[in-house]
């Protein structure tokens, strides 16, 4: 084993007991605390023009982050984005919703929000999908909850159906769980594919798949390379009839001790013309968008 690996190995190991040591105090069971399953939306002006064939789409996990809303504004105008999918919107004391809310007015968005774990007493972190043009059927799907030692998460996806430019397409925002390995990764995106049956528009699964290249031992312990999650995620979706432009862009978290790829963008009957990897500030995840055509 290459002496990088032991290095990360340790590494990983000392930041699990750390992680764990902070979180032993806890004691409330997260399950308890997973947001009900209610959508926030907001409309936006309608929008004239020609009609444009490609459509670009964005992906990014802010970390929780209220200060954001500039560099995020700023980034999706400078891509010329027309779909942001984005994970854990608000913490402890900023609440998802009226965050998701104010960045639409200020792009002049149509969005949804959904919260899935309540933080606090008042506030809640969620999924939210902004876009300029008009969203219908929305859906919220509930993940399977893993109880993870500690820091569980509730984990949703939001599915809705954009009228784009170059016809509707469903769209799926997910967020997935961290320490957890290959096969139960497959079984808590398979909801996701449930949802999409027998839809005939083409279909973009996005956002923050956590797919770290790890095997977990009892959810704690890691084993850098021991796994390809983000291969074995990629292989199980293009037997659906998914493929991503991302597999050889760079890694999507910035920490130099995670070099995996998290965020992607899995695309099915639409074509990438363009596609990138982001830094973006404030996060410790980078933006992932495509340009696509159908």
């Amino acid at each position: 084993m290459p002496v990088r690996w032991i290095v990360r190995t340790v590494a990983f190991c000392a930041l699990a007991f750390v992680l764990r040591t902070t979180a032993a105090s806890a004691g409330t069971d997260p399950a308890q605390q997973c947001a009900p399953a209610t959508v926030a939306r907001q409309g936006a002006p309608e929008r004239t023009g020609p009609p444009v064939r490609a459509v670009t789409v964005g992906s990014l996990n802010l970390a929780g982050k209220a200060q954001i809303g500039d560099a995020l504004a700023e980034w999706t105008e400078q891509r010329g984005i027309d779909i942001l999918l984005l994970q854990e919107v608000g913490h402890s004391e900023v609440d998802g919703e009226p965050f998701a809310a104010a960045l639409s007015r200020r792009l002049r968005f149509h969005s949804v929000y959904a919260p899935a774990t309540i933080l606090s007493g008042m506030h809640a972190q969620g999924l939210a999908i902004l876009s300029r043009y008009p969203l219908t059927d929305v859906q919220v799907v509930q993940l399977t909850y893993h109880r993870l030692r500690f820091r569980s998460r509730c984990r949703i996806a939001l599915a809705v159906t954009v009228a784009t430019s170059m016809g509707p397409v469903r769209l799926v925002n997910v967020h997935l769980d961290t320490r957890i390995n290959s096969q139960d990764r497959i079984a808590q995106l398979a909801p996701v594919l449930d949802e999409l049956d027998g839809i005939g528009d083409p279909q973009v699964i996005g956002g923050d798949f956590n797919t770290m290249d790890i095997r977990w031992l009892r959810t704690m312990w890691p084993f850098p390379y021991f796994e390809r999650q983000a291969a074995a995620v990629g292989e199980w979706l293009s037997g659906a009839g998914f493929q991503t432009p991302f597999k050889d862009t760079p890694r999507t978290i910035k920490t130099p001790l995670f070099p995996f790829k998290l965020d992607w963008l899995y695309l099915k009957d639409l074509t990438p013309l363009d596609w990138s990897v982001d830094s973006v500030p404030l996060t410790d995840h980078r933006g992932v968008w495509a340009r696509i055509v159908h």
